[in-house]
């Protein structure tokens, strides 16, 4: 796989990174009800972590010859309810891990050097997101008081 390859990757992905800082971030400051501040908490801290991603998937991307691009994919922006919140963080961690997981497959072949270090790059980044929503899965609600569209 070519530098110009892994850079078109790396740049899809870098705005999803760039989507989780922006929605960890939102969610964190919209949170409304009951625990909001330990989830609030949270989110401040998942917001960190993905500053430091958006950080690795620039600087990968500069190393492979690149400009980082400054788009953010949509995310759902007015959600105030701690479990609409919980369960919106689990599609998002679950959908980039999917998304990780293509790439391990796309770089599979180490034909180069870049190819072989965004591959461990990336299993990285399957398991940090793997593991995050996994552990956001437990904090969903098993009740239904809370409306997914709140």
């Amino acid at each position: 796989m070519t530098n110009e390859e892994l850079i078109e990757l790396l740049q899809v992905d870098l705005k999803n990174e760039r989507k989780h800082l922006a929605a960890y971030t939102q969610f964190a400051v919209q949170m409304r009800g009951l625990h909001r501040n330990e989830l609030r908490e949270f989110c401040e801290t998942q917001a960190a972590d993905e500053l430091l991603h958006v950080t690795q998937f620039s600087e990968l991307i500069v190393h492979l010859g690149g400009v980082p691009g400054t788009e953010v994919n949509e995310y759902p922006a007015d959600l105030k309810c701690p479990g609409a919140i919980v369960k919106a963080i689990v599609v998002m961690e679950d959908e980039v891990a999917d998304k990780y997981t293509e790439r391990l497959n796309q770089t599979e072949e180490f034909d180069n050097s870049a190819t072989a270090y965004t591959h461990l790059f990336y299993e990285e980044q399957l398991l940090d997101s793997w593991k995050t929503a996994r552990e956001v899965e437990k904090m969903i609600p098993k009740d239904k008081s809370c409306s997914e569209k709140s």
